[in-house]
Parts: structure tokens; C-alpha cells; sequence
């Protein structure tokens, strides 16, 4: 398989504007297979929490007609293998390559399902902040469509630099502040961006469930330099990059990174153990912080009026 490369736009476009968009990053077998598993992760939540054992990592809420998922966190420990080789394929290892760089980890890897609303809108905020030595990416594959004027992801570009004022954003402005951006994507599509670029998402108006995974990545001077997590912790990020570099076509990494990668690992089972055997929380994103949180409301944000209505 041809090695996957982004283009220096898409380069820029991530640098200046804080995210950019690789369409049909993901091969049709390898959505296929994880499309399945986010079904089925689903369906065993919420059984498991109706049955008053909830599972791991999985946020289930409820209303008056069903109970519902709304976010499976820890993938690796659902299925390493298929997680494995997700981050492996050559559009995952070319976002670690060339929008991280040397010294890159992933960090957490989880599904978020967005269901139609009231199932949820997600308020203006910034991904973990930190010092901006060392690029930090969130990274979503989409499994599902996520079409315009549906709840798809809004961004304000170039906010990424510093900490913006988001409750007087929100108030003044709603879901439509000076030049916003709406992005849509594709189930396939791979959308890149900023960890503290501004963004959010507005409710899904339609039927059914939009799933997208979520990789964060971060070169391990970055964790260094915002000092949140161990160094234990940290080196284990690396023995799961070790994994996904053995995993991955030798011709997509770059060999002289090799010697920063642990060279004994055992078994994927093994290692996966080991790996998250810690856990350890991440830096918290930034919402407006009027009391109680994110509580801004106008007519029209976080909920348009037309669907207050219904």
C-alpha cells in the first residue's frame, strides 16, 4: 500500500486555523470493521446498564423513551486489536508523522456517540490547555456522516494560540461568533485539529447515531513540558506506540525515530495489560465557568429556538 501523505495545505490549514479535514483517510474495509464494534459497544452498555452493571468507560444516559450511550472511553481495552491497527493504517501513522512529529504518543483513544436531540449539544470550549511548545492534536475518525446544519463541528480558526473569553462568546454571539467555520465530514473522513482550538457542536436534528473516535496525540516532550501526567505513565504511551509502529508499513516511519521507541516489548496482550493497568486523568477542557457550568442560555444557544419549540 502507497504511503499516506497530508498535503501542505492541509499542513497550514492546521497550523493557522487550528484544524483541517483529510477526506477518505480510511480504508472501507477498516471503517467497516469498526463501525460494527461501535454498534455493538452500544448495544452492550446499554444492556449493562439497564441490567444495573455499567461497564468500564461507557456514559450512558437516559430519558423517558430509552437509555442511551453517549460515550465509550478506553477503546484499547474494548478491542487492542482492532485499536491497534486503526492507529497503524498509513492515515493515522501520517498524522502522527507530519502534523505531530518526532516523539509522538497517543495519549486516549474513545468513541462519542451524538445522538439526535435533546441528546447532546456540545457547548464552545478548548481542549486542554498547555503550554504551546509541542503540538497536541485530537484526532476524529468518523464512522458516520456529520452533515452541515446537522450538529456537525463548529471552529473559531486561530484560537488556538490562548485562552478566549467563551462565556462572553456564547452570550453575545450563540452558535454564530465572527468567523465561524461549520465543518462537515464523512464516515471515512479523518478530521484533524488543535487541542485548544474553540469548538463545538450544535444538537443533531436527525434520526440516529453519528460515532466518532477520538485519538489525542502529543509528542512526549509535550507531556513533559505540561508535567499533568507520570513518567510511568508516559512510558507506557510509548511501549503503545511501539506497538503501533511494529504494526504499521515500515516504509510509514521514519527509521532514525526507531531508538526513541522501547525496543523489548512482549505480546499485544501483554503490553496492552501493562498499559492500562495505570490510568491516570487528562488535562480538563475549558467551558465557560458561570456557575452552575456551562449554563449559558439565549434563544438560540446551546439550543435553537425551533427546536425549544418541540
Amino acid at each position: 500500500m502507497a504511503t499516506y501523505h497530508t498535503t501542505a495545505e492541509q499542513q497550514q490549514q492546521l497550523l493557522s486555523e487550528g484544524f483541517t479535514l483529510l477526506p477518505n483517510a480510511i480504508a472501507p474495509d477498516l471503517l467497516l470493521r469498526w463501525q460494527k464494534i461501535a454498534r455493538d459497544l452500544e448495544s452492550k452498555a446499554v444492556a449493562a446498564e439497564e441490567a444495573g452493571n455499567p461497564r468500564h468507560g461507557a456514559c450512558v444516559i437516559n430519558d423517558q423513551a430509552s437509555a442511551r450511550l453517549i460515550r465509550q472511553d478506553d477503546i484499547l481495552g474494548e478491542d487492542h486489536d482492532a485499536t491497534l491497527e486503526l492507529l497503524a493504517c498509513p492515515a493515522m501513522i501520517a498524522v502522527a508523522r507530519e502534523l505531530c512529529g518526532r516523539g509522538v504518543v497517543p495519549m486516549q483513544a474513545d468513541i462519542l456517540y451524538k445522538h439526535q436531540h435533546p441528546f447532546p449539544d456540545i457547548a464552545w470550549h478548548q481542549g486542554a490547555p498547555h503550554p504551546r511548545g509541542f503540538p497536541y492534536l485530537n484526532v476524529g475518525v468518523y464512522l458516520d456522516d456529520a452533515d452541515a446544519n446537522d450538529g456537525c463541528l463548529r471552529y473559531v480558526p486561530g484560537t488556538q494560540g490562548t485562552l478566549q473569553d467563551i462565556c462572553t462568546l456564547a452570550e453575545s454571539s450563540g452558535w454564530e461568533p465572527p468567523g465561524m467555520v461549520e465543518q462537515p465530514a464523512k464516515a471515512g473522513d479523518i478530521l484533524v485539529q488543535d487541542m485548544m482550538v474553540l469548538h463545538g457542536s450544535p444538537p443533531k436534528r436527525s434520526a440516529g447515531v453519528r460515532r466518532t473516535i477520538y485519538v489525542e496525540y502529543r509528542p512526549v516532550f509535550g507531556i513533559e513540558e505540561s508535567a499533568v501526567q507520570s513518567d510511568k505513565w508516559k512510558e507506557l504511551r510509548k511501549r503503545l506506540m511501539g506497538l503501533v509502529v511494529r504494526r504499521a508499513d515500515s516504509n510509514d516511519w521514519p527509521a532514525e525515530w526507531d531508538s526513541a521507541l522501547p525496543m523489548d516489548l512482549g505480546c499485544d496482550e501483554e503490553e496492552v495489560a501493562a498499559i492500562l493497568s495505570l490510568r491516570e486523568p487528562p488535562i480538563p477542557a475549558v467551558y465557560c465557568p458561570h456557575f452552575p457550568p456551562h449554563s449559558i442560555e439565549t434563544n438560540d444557544y446551546p439550543v435553537p429556538s425551533d427546536l425549544r419549540q418541540r
